[in-house]
C-alpha cells in the first residue's frame, strides 16, 4: 500500500484522536450552528457532558447578549470561507453550564466534506490572562495612588497643609513662563511672623506649631482662588499673586496683614511683616528673559527685611527700597534658613 493510501485510511482516526487529545477546547459545527463533535477540553471548560452539547446549537455556549453579534460573525465568516479569528479585536464571552461567562478567543476553520461545509471551532480560555490583566491594573492603580500620595507629601507642608517650598518654587517657575509669554504681571509676597522665636521660647514649640497651623488657615481664608499659598520654612510663608500688578500686590498684602492682626489668636496677639515684589512684562519680540526664582525671592526678602527694620506689622514693596549696597541685609529666606530675625 502506498504512503498516500495509508494516510487516507488513517486520516479520520488520526483526526479524531488528535482532536480528542488536544489541550485546547475544540468543536465541529455545521453551517446551521449544530454541534457535531466536542472534545474533552471543551467539556471541561463549559461544564457539560458531551451528550448535552452534541446535537444542540452553538448558541447554548453564547451569552444571550452576544448572540446577535455572533450571528453576524458567522455570516461574515461563511461569506469569506477561510480560516480566521472570530470577532478580531473584540472581547468575546462564552457561557458555561453554571451560567458563568468565560472570556475567550475563538478561531474558525472551514472544512469541506461531502455533507457540506463544517466549521472547526478552536477556543482559547482567557480567564487566567484576564485575571492577570486585572491584577496588573489593580497594582498599577495602587501604585498610582501611592505615587500621588508621595507627591502630596513632597509638595504639601505637613503642619499647615499649605503647599511646600518646593511646590512654591515649581509653581512660580511655571507661572513666570506664562506671564512672560502673555505679557502679564505677577507679584510675590513673603510673610514672616513677628517675634515668633520669642513666642516659642515663652510658650513652647507645641504652642508655636498651633500658631503656624492657625496662620495657614488664616492665609487660606483671605487668599483668592488663583493665589498660591505656601509655607517656605519656619515662620515664613510665600504667596504667588497671578495677574497682579504693583498696586494690587500692595492692596492684597495689606489685606493679609490686617487679617492676621485681627485674628483671634491664643495666648497673645500675633502680627506679621510682609515684603512684596512685582514683575511687569510686556509682549515683545524676542521675549524677555524669565527672572530666576532666587532673584525674585531676594527682592521680596529685602522688602520683608525693611518691614521688620521699620517696626514690623507692615508691608513694604520692593519698589519702595532705595538703592542699596551689595551687602544688603535680608532675613536669610533665599538661603532656605528658618527662624529668621524676629
Amino acid at each position: 500500500m502506498t504512503s498516500s493510501g495509508q494516510e487516507a485510511q488513517l486520516g479520520p482516526e488520526i483526526f479524531r484522536l488528535a482532536m480528542q487529545s488536544a489541550p485546547s477546547p475544540m468543536l465541529i459545527v455545521r453551517e446551521d450552528g449544530t454541534i457535531l463533535v466536542v472534545n474533552e477540553a471543551a467539556i471541561r471548560l463549559f461544564g457539560y457532558v458531551a451528550s448535552e452539547l452534541v446535537g444542540n446549537t452553538i448558541e447554548i455556549l453564547i451569552p444571550e447578549g452576544f448572540r446577535s453579534a455572533h450571528k453576524g460573525y458567522i455570516a461574515g465568516f461563511m461569506a469569506e470561507g477561510h480560516p480566521r479569528p472570530m470577532g478580531a479585536e473584540r472581547d468575546l464571552m462564552a457561557l458555561g453550564k453554571n451560567g458563568v461567562q468565560i472570556p475567550v478567543e475563538v478561531g474558525l476553520s472551514p472544512v469541506q466534506t461531502p455533507a457540506g461545509t463544517l466549521v472547526v471551532v478552536g477556543v482559547v480560555d482567557l480567564s487566567a490572562r484576564k485575571r492577570a490583566e486585572q491584577n496588573m491594573a489593580e497594582i498599577a492603580e495602587l501604585l498610582g495612588k501611592r505615587n500621588q500620595r508621595l507627591l502630596e507629601l513632597v509638595t504639601t507642608d505637613g503642619l499647615t497643609s499649605l503647599k511646600s517650598r518646593r511646590a512654591f518654587q515649581d509653581h512660580l517657575d511655571a507661572q513666570l513662563e506664562i506671564a512672560v509669554r502673555n505679557g502679564r504681571p505677577l507679584s510675590v509676597l513673603i510673610l514672616d511672623i513677628d517675634f515668633f522665636k520669642n513666642y516659642n521660647d515663652t510658650f513652647g514649640h507645641l504652642a508655636g506649631d498651633e500658631i503656624l497651623r492657625q496662620m495657614g488657615m488664616t492665609l487660606r481664608a483671605v487668599a483668592r482662588r488663583s493665589d498660591f499659598v505656601a509655607r517656605l520654612g519656619g515662620e515664613e510663608f510665600g504667596i504667588i499673586l497671578l495677574e497682579t500688578g504693583e498696586e494690587g500686590a500692595r492692596v492684597l498684602a495689606e489685606r493679609f496683614r490686617e487679617a492676621i492682626e485681627n485674628a483671634d489668636w491664643p495666648r497673645k496677639a500675633i502680627t506679621a511683616s510682609l515684603g512684596a515684589t512685582t514683575l511687569e512684562f510686556r509682549q515683545t519680540v524676542p521675549r524677555p528673559a524669565t527672572p530666576s526664582f532666587s532673584a525674585i525671592l531676594r527682592d521680596a526678602d529685602r522688602a520683608l527685611y525693611r518691614s521688620k527694620e521699620t517696626g514690623r506689622n507692615r508691608v513694604t514693596h520692593a519698589a519702595d527700597l532705595e538703592k542699596e549696597t551689595p551687602e544688603v541685609k535680608s532675613t536669610g529666606l533665599i538661603d532656605g534658613q528658618t527662624d529668621s530675625a524676629d
